[in-house]
């Protein structure tokens, strides 16, 4: 008897829509568990915690991506990325590449 390989599929991946990101974000908290953790305010705020350091932004979503103003960066230029949802895993992508990857949870209450 042959046993054949198990074929281990990849979970499917699905690029977020404008309407899908505010959806996800929104009120939650998104985090790799470890070393980044973002709070999507849903009047905008964002508040990041990245290595131990918290600093404030601004989240919106324009043409199917997820836009982050970071004044560190600039104060009037947001950085966008596609969010592309991958299982239980949510994606931000430049031009492919994947900048940050976690997952979703709901917020804290404040």
């Amino acid at each position: 008897m042959t046993l054949a390989p198990l074929a281990c599929a990849a979970p499917p991946e699905t690029k977020l829509t404008t309407a899908q990101i505010r959806a996800t974000l929104g009120g939650h908290h998104v985090t790799d568990g470890r070393h980044w953790g973002h709070d999507y305010f849903l009047d905008g705020r964002l508040e990041r915690s990245e290595n131990g350091r918290t600093r404030a932004g601004r989240w919106s979503t324009q043409n199917n991506q997820l836009c982050l103003l970071l004044p560190e960066v600039s104060k009037v230029s947001p950085v966008c990325f596609d969010v592309v949802r991958v299982g239980e895993e949510l994606q931000y992508r430049d031009a492919g590449s994947v900048v940050y990857a976690g997952t979703v949870r709901k917020s804290p209450s404040r």
